[in-house]
Order: structure tokens, then C-alpha cells, then sequence
């Protein structure tokens, strides 16, 4: 009953939250092979793409009655040690498949290597209980933590080659379910607020890799439309 406890507590906020002056947080400096040279100027304005899979066997998703099979398992993107953006990019989509990934099947070895500091992969660690112990499962939605991107780039620190801010929104899918044995269904997000939640996604780069830390904005909890119209102006303009 207690780890039921502490998972849905968990779920009810399912993503980690992050802390600028946390102790243990990566170094902003680059590693001295390091080039920022390699970034695009494409738009990444919309919501959060990804589509490097592993596929083995065909997918049969989780409902009320059994456990999902075959969930294809996301794959490190090619680029996302580059110290560009494309690659600052890449590692959050991945970062964000591993964590739904995580989510459906109790499997946190991709978000190991999505997660360099080991901290994401410790918030998430009951999940992984929760699928070891046969308490339950997660069904109903096979993106129940999802993103946006808000503006087309990221803006970068000034005086730093290796650190940036995007602004983007998390959003959690009310279709999400959770089943829990001997005890029924229930939504996977209680007591909390399904609005879209504006944040600053921290990505700063170390040792040939990208740390990535989403964090909500004080003061301006959720992203209305009328905000998101505001920041698309914002981005035509700059």
C-alpha cells in the first residue's frame, strides 16, 4: 500500500522537477573538442517529434485487463552528443520517449542513457518497483507526459557556448490510466492540474553530452493560448 502511495503521488506529477541552485547539477563549460558549429537554423516550434525505435514483435497496448507487449523501445539519436542544437534537441526528445517508455513498460534503461547525471532515472525509480512487484500498470496512453516547443530556438546564456534556455510547455494526458491489483483502475493524474504548465527547459552541455532540465516558470504556471499566440509573435519578430 505505502509504494501505491508514493506512485501515484509520483504520477501526479510525473515530471521531475528541477532546481537551478540543485547541488550535483552539471558543469556549463564545454569539453574542449566540443563545437557549437554543427547547430541548423531550423524551426522547432510546435510540439516535441521523435521517431528512433527499436521494434521487436508486434505492439499490443496496454488496457484494464493486462500489462502493454512489445512497446517499441526508443533509441539514442545519432546526433544527440553534438553540441548544437539539433543535438540539444534530439537529447530532450529522447529524454521524453525514454520517460514514457519508462512509464508503459517499468524499463528505465533508455532514460539512463537519456539521463547523463543518474538524477531523472532515481525520480523515476518507482515506476520501475511498481512493474517488478506486479502491483499494477499504465494504460490508456502511450504519451501521457508530453511537449511543446514554444519558440523555433533556444535562447543561449550570454558569455556561455554550452548553456540554454527553451521555453517550452509539459502537458499530461488525461487519457492516462493506471491499474493497480486487488484494488481496480484509476486515472494515472489526480489532484492536480491537467492544464499545460509554461517551463524553462535547462540544457547545458558537459563531457560531450547534453544535460536537460525541465523546470516550471514561478508566476505563470500553465501556457493559455493567448500566451503561446504571444510567443509566436515573439519568435516572428526577433
Amino acid at each position: 500500500a505505502g509504494a501505491i502511495t508514493m506512485l501515484s503521488a509520483c504520477a501526479s506529477d510525473v515530471r521531475p522537477l528541477a532546481d537551478s541552485s540543485a547541488s550535483g547539477e552539471a558543469s556549463t563549460s564545454a569539453s574542449p573538442s566540443a563545437s557549437a558549429g554543427g547547430s541548423s537554423e531550423k524551426s522547432y516550434l510546435g510540439p516535441v517529434k521523435f521517431d528512433n525505435y527499436e521494434k521487436k514483435g508486434e505492439y499490443v497496448p496496454a488496457d484494464e485487463t493486462h500489462k502493454a507487449q512489445n512497446v517499441p523501445k526508443p533509441l539514442p539519436p545519432a546526433n544527440m552528443h553534438e553540441n548544437s542544437i539539433d543535438g540539444a534537441y534530439s537529447a530532450f526528445s529522447f529524454w521524453l520517449a525514454s520517460v514514457n517508455y519508462l512509464v508503459l513498460t517499468g524499463d528505465d534503461e533508455p532514460l539512463k542513457q537519456a539521463d547523463p547525471s543518474g538524477r531523472d532515472v532515481k525520480s523515476f525509480h518507482d515506476y520501475v518497483t511498481f512493474y517488478e512487484s506486479n502491483e499494477g500498470w499504465f494504460y490508456g496512453s502511450e504519451h501521457a507526459l508530453q511537449a511543446e516547443m514554444m519558440t523555433p530556438q533556444p535562447e543561449k546564456v550570454s558569455g556561455s557556448d554550452s548553456l540554454y534556455y527553451w521555453r517550452i510547455t509539459l502537458s499530461k494526458d488525461s487519457k492516462a490510466m493506471m491499474h493497480v491489483e486487488g484494488k481496480g483502475n484509476r486515472p494515472m493524474y489526480q489532484n492536480t492540474s491537467m492544464e499545460p504548465e509554461l517551463s524553462a527547459l535547462k540544457l547545458s552541455y558537459q563531457d560531450g553530452k547534453w544535460f536537460t532540465y525541465p523546470t516550471k516558470i514561478r508566476g505563470q504556471g500553465t501556457a493559455s493560448p493567448s500566451t503561446k499566440a504571444s510567443d509566436d509573435a515573439n519568435s516572428k519578430t526577433a
